[in-house]
């Protein structure tokens, strides 16, 4: 089963980052058209929430300018910290991705069986509430909830926020971050992770039940290691509008029997 990945798109209506809206679009199709996929996930802020205040409307044009574009190829999709940062609310936000007949997302945490694949999808939230991290944590209710439906498989995990294990890995030096001396790893690690301060134990829990968790939210990382038994793949943002100075968008194709990752690049 192949499955093609886009997080962070990020779209948005402000007229002073047209361009970027078009070219990130564009982008999007052509890696759909030219990659046929099993399955397509958005990796989470697939709009930029911000933008839209007050304006449901165009929130949902930037929505289903990007969904569009899956045709007939089954998708799921999974929230971003930056999604639900706007008037619409998750539950409204999903019913307009429910709409779409090809759409296999089945709320904020599901799982899907599919081709002989479990496939487990976690909604990693936005911000916490209370002090010791700026970004959310997955809560021990959820879990919880993972651990039951998965026990006993073999799954593949897509959240967009990191889980914070990943910083075990990694040195923080003056001038920026690299990963310890001897971990093995694939890729670029373009910025700091940027996971929850808190650990609530999710991977401690998933990890006898998980062979690869994939992660989105920093958009210039693309990297792959083994994180205690699990295969961690980070994947770099799809959109133009993320960060100023991106030059191009790249998506990740994943095999899920062998786990080995396509990356395909569009400018």
């Amino acid at each position: 089963m192949k499955i093609l990945i886009i997080p962070d798109a990020h779209n948005n209506p402000c007229a002073h980052k047209y361009f970027k809206r078009k070219k990130t679009i564009k982008c999007i199709k052509k890696a759909i058209d030219e990659n046929p996929c099993d399955l397509i996930v958005f990796l989470g802020d697939t709009v930029h929430g911000p933008d839209f205040p007050k304006d449901c409307k165009s929130y949902e044009k930037c929505q289903r300018d990007i969904l569009d574009l899956t045709g007939n190829t089954p998708f799921a999709l999974v929230f971003g910290n930056h999604d639900d940062e706007c008037i619409k609310t998750k539950e409204e936000i999903l019913s307009v991705v429910d709409s779409y007949p090809n759409s296999l997302t089945q709320g904020r945490n599901f799982v899907l069986d599919m081709k002989g694949e479990t496939l487990l999808f976690i909604d990693s939230g936005s911000y916490y509430e209370g002090e010791g991290s700026f970004y959310d944590t997955v809560k021990e209710d959820t879990i919880a909830w993972a651990k039951e439906q998965i026990e006993g498989k073999k799954a593949i995990l897509f959240q967009h926020i990191i889980m914070p294990d990943i910083m075990d890995y990694i040195e923080i030096l003056p001038k920026g971050e690299r990963f310890k001396e001897g971990v093995s790893y694939t890729g670029v690690l373009g910025e700091r992770p940027c996971p929850p301060n808190i650990n609530t134990g999710e991977l401690e829990t998933l990890a006898p039940y998980l062979k690869a968790a994939v992660f989105g939210h920093d958009h210039a990382s693309s990297f792959e290691l083994d994180v205690k038994g699990v295969k961690f793949i980070q994947c770099p943002g799809a959109g133009f509008n993320s960060y100023e100075k991106k030059k191009q968008a790249e998506y990740k194709i994943l095999d899920t029997q062998t786990l080995k990752t396509k990356t395909v690049t569009y400018r």
